[in-house]
């Protein structure tokens, strides 16, 4: 049997005053609906999120988070437009503080978490850990990404008649020739 408490579900707001004296342990599986600017970047299809954050004091008396997130869900792929599934995983390593001025102080060995309030989102910080942990642009492999071109080749000819029709630079060009 392990010695460390199992976590309990990850609840909307923590006291920030309390938690990490208290040593509190959350994880669990969180939904699309608790977090929301993630889900913005979504394409229909997978969908997981798990994690877990343990707060507590350090021996140097900072509010550290830790933990971990893994994630697998769909987002659009950027050459074809068709969900494209990920798969993330990172670990956290926070320290809470309350101002830039804090977090200017801290050492490298973490990162800081901005918060001035007494309530904490554990969700928040999660939804934040898998933003940071996304690719900048996502793409299938080319053997498997097919883009649907249709009627490029009527774009390419229109856009052809328009910069004949309308050239801006014609008039400079006018100006240019000697009469």
């Amino acid at each position: 049997m392990s010695d460390s408490p199992s976590p309990v579900s990850f609840p909307r707001y923590v006291d920030a005053r309390k938690v990490f004296s208290q040593k509190g342990f959350y994880g669990g599986e969180l939904s699309r609906d608790q977090l929301p600017r993630l889900a913005g970047l979504l394409a229909d299809g997978a969908f997981y999120a798990n994690a877990s954050l343990r707060f507590e004091l350090d021996k140097r008396g900072r509010k550290i988070i830790e933990g971990e997130v893994e994630a697998r869900l769909s987002v659009a792929c950027q050459r074809c437009l068709k969900p494209l599934e990920l798969r993330l995983a990172d670990d956290i390593r926070l320290a809470l503080v309350i101002d830039e001025a804090g977090a200017e102080r801290l050492d490298d060995d973490v990162e800081p978490w901005i918060e001035s309030e007494f309530k904490l989102d554990p969700t928040l910080i999660v939804e934040e850990q898998l933003l940071l942990s996304m690719p900048l642009a996502a793409y299938h492999d080319k053997t498997d990404c097919s883009p649907e071109v249709v009627g490029a080749k009527e774009a390419l000819d229109f856009q052809g008649d328009k910069d004949r029709k309308t050239n801006p630079f014609a008039a400079l060009e006018a100006l240019k020739t000697p009469k």
